[in-house]
């Protein structure tokens, strides 16, 4: 709808208003009066019968009171009248049948008790016309001689009440009609010059900046065409610099969002709208939240107002979301807006769209991930190459050597009768051999521990910190769970030669007399930790040097761990002691409880 039939819409609504209420207040306040009026008249009506009948009843005199009666049936709106005796017996009635009966009713029992005049509204029993029951004492001398009572009809108010509705219908109607008139001629008043207004907005948003008003009024219109006109004179003063900036910022690849200090956008650029799909009305008086995904909009916010403050923001990682919901990775920096008087309007914020990196990082994070996995496939095959090569040395290289063995002993035997030097040698060979063997078997016991396959990893891990400890005269003291079923075999040998590697460490370089080691499997993981009382190391300066120098220990230790799933952590400070701990999720459900 146009201002002009708004205005109008609205006064003409105000009138109809203010004219239903003035005659509904009108029509209520004259019901009163002619209710009270009728009241009033039905009283004095009575008084006067109850003064005229006073001796005609002294003296029984019938017929003055039939004549009295009949009188008062005459007046307007009378519909009936009697005179009853102190026992409530009618003495006169308009109707004779009437006369001799007593009435009981509640209302003829008021009225004998009242020693004054009274009125109650009642109605016919058969539901008809409304009246007054008036009633009114007959005295002589305060001697109470009987009552009289009169039925008063209520037409005459309901009558008085539609005429007079009537003519407030009427009056209303013209008001009505005046009303709109006037509501219309109002409205073109005040419409009129701001519909001018309006159009000359438009043609300066469309770039006509020679637009200018013509209004010549003294109020709040003219003086608002003159700020117009003046304003257009500043603007086109001021387009060629303002198309210069604009061409400059239109040119940017990087996207520009410029915030007022509520968070609300006032400018984009053409890059802002191309990356995001939108167009710039669209962004423009919308909250920064409208490109912003769920999960940073109240980062955002929280953090506008240290912008505001002068935090300096460079190359914070942030999202874009464009308007099909897709998210883009942005590197935005933001700096203050200021005004000419110094004051802060906004932020300004330029962000670049670095997706392409993003994918560039991910395809790096992709390939060390598949140099992880060929780390660990590396590590799986090397321990299948070490038991390969113990099944060998155990069964041909073992089974070769017993039996040179035997084949010494029988040469020992040859040679007993003659030559004791030849039975010395052959001793000397037997406990070469022997120590070969032993040598064989150790060697296999490390390259993929029997005894692992055999008893179980509880087991094999037992003996191995014994085995160790005894060797480097270390103490112990072992916190250790069933652990049997809680890994597959390949993980089996994997939790061993971690154990095996850090026993081993600890021996070679720790100095250590004393360790303590947990292995415990609680609320679905695995917790391994070992802690020495040794010499410790700087951490930061180990992993810092050439691996050439560093070893591979600490590296196939981490890399092992890492196939379990989980972090190797290591704490360590020179003279204090060394702990290695690490924490891998059980993949059986069940497990660990």
């Amino acid at each position: 709808m146009k201002l002009r039939a708004k205005l109008t819409f609205l006064i003409e609504g105000l009138v109809v208003l203010l004219v239903v209420v003035t005659g509904v207040i009108t029509t209520i306040r004259e019901k009163e009066s002619l209710e009270n009026e009728l009241r009033q008249r039905g009283l004095a009506l009575a008084a006067d019968l109850a003064k005229f009948t006073t001796k005609p009843l002294l003296e029984n005199d019938l017929p003055t009171l039939r004549r009295f009666v009949n009188h008062s049936m005459e007046q307007d709106y009378v519909l009936h009248a009697f005179l009853l005796d102190l026992q409530g017996k009618v003495v006169m009635h308009n109707n004779l049948d009437e006369v001799g009966k007593t009435y009981t009713s509640r209302i003829n029992v008021a009225a004998i008790q009242s020693h004054d005049p009274g009125c109650l509204k009642s109605h016919f029993s058969n539901g008809g016309e409304h009246y007054y029951d008036i009633f009114s004492p007959i005295e002589v001398a305060d001697a109470r001689l009987g009552t009289v009572r009169l039925g008063y009809s209520y037409l005459a108010v309901e009558r008085e009440v539609a005429a007079a509705r009537q003519q407030i219908i009427i009056l209303g109607l013209v008001t009505i009609i005046a009303g709109g008139i006037v509501a219309y001629l109002l409205a073109s008043f005040i419409a009129s010059p701001i519909k001018q207004i309006t159009d000359a907005t438009r043609k300066v948003a469309e770039g006509d900046l020679i637009t200018r008003l013509t209004i010549q009024r003294n109020d709040e219109i003219g003086e608002l065409a003159l700020s117009f006109n003046k304003m257009t004179e500043d603007l086109q003063k001021t387009t060629i610099s303002r198309d210069y900036v604009d061409n400059i910022i239109g040119s940017m690849n990087d996207t520009l969002v410029v915030l007022d200090q509520n968070a609300y956008i006032i400018s984009v650029n053409k890059a802002t709208c191309t990356l995001l799909g939108y167009r710039a009305d669209e962004l423009i008086g919308s909250s920064i939240s409208k490109i912003l995904p769920r999960e940073e909009k109240e980062f955002f916010e929280v953090n506008f107002n240290t912008f505001l403050a002068g935090q300096k923001v460079v190359n914070l990682e942030l999202h874009y979301q464009t308007i099909e919901g897709l998210k883009v990775p942005m590197l935005f920096s933001a700096g203050l807006l200021h005004s000419k008087e110094g004051t802060i309007d906004g932020v300004v914020g330029i962000a670049r769209d670095v997706t392409e990196r993003k994918q560039a990082e991910k395809a790096l994070r992709q390939s060390e991930s598949e140099l992880h996995y060929l780390s660990c496939q590396l590590l799986t095959a090397q321990e299948k190459e070490r038991r390969r090569l113990s099944l060998e040395l155990h069964d041909e290289l073992g089974q070769d050597l017993m039996v040179l063995k035997l084949k010494v002993r029988a040469i020992q035997r040859a040679g007993e009768m003659d030559q004791d030097s030849f039975k010395k040698e052959c001793d000397e060979v037997i406990g070469y051999i022997n120590e070969v063997t032993e040598n064989v078997r150790r060697l296999s016991r490390d390259l993929s521990p029997a005894l692992l396959e055999d008893l179980g990893l509880t087991i094999a891990l037992r003996r191995l910190v014994e085995t160790s400890c005894a060797h480097s005269d270390i103490a112990y003291s072992l916190d250790m769970t069933e652990s049997d079923d809680l890994f597959s075999p390949g993980e089996r040998i994997t939790v061993y030669r971690i154990l095996q590697e850090s026993l081993t460490n600890i021996a070679k370089h720790a100095q250590a007399t004393r360790i303590s080691l947990t292995l415990r499997a609680e609320d679905g993981f695995f917790y391994f930790r070992i802690d020495d009382n040794g010499q410790g190391f700087d951490l930061h300066k180990t992993f810092t040097q050439d691996p050439a120098e560093r070893g591979l220990g600490l590296s196939t230790m981490n890399e092992r761990v890492r196939m379990l799933g989980g972090s190797l952590n290591i704490v360590s400070r020179k003279g204090s002691g060394t702990t290695i701990s690490f924490r891998t999720p059980l993949k059986t459900a069940g497990k660990g409880k």
